[in-house]
């Protein structure tokens, strides 16, 4: 009896591997999309700093030094 709830075993098998294959390309369509999003703003991080130390060094010129 119980054998007949249990499907058989390449149906079994067939069922896990399309499951899993969706699994496997959602997970690396997620990697590719954090890495994206990670390099995006990690480009748009440098320009900003990029800006703000030129901006300062426009700004403010260095001070004087002492003659020894």
């Amino acid at each position: 009896m119980a054998s007949a709830l249990v499907p058989p075993a390449p149906a079994t098998n067939v069922a896990f591997f399309a499951i899993f294959a969706i699994f496997v390309v959602a997970m690396v369509v997620l990697a590719v999309l954090v890495i994206v999003w990670a390099v995006r703003h990690d480009l748009a991080g440098r320009k900003a700093w990029r800006e703000r130390q030129q901006s300062r060094s426009e700004q403010s010129p260095p001070p004087p030094r002492a003659a020894p």
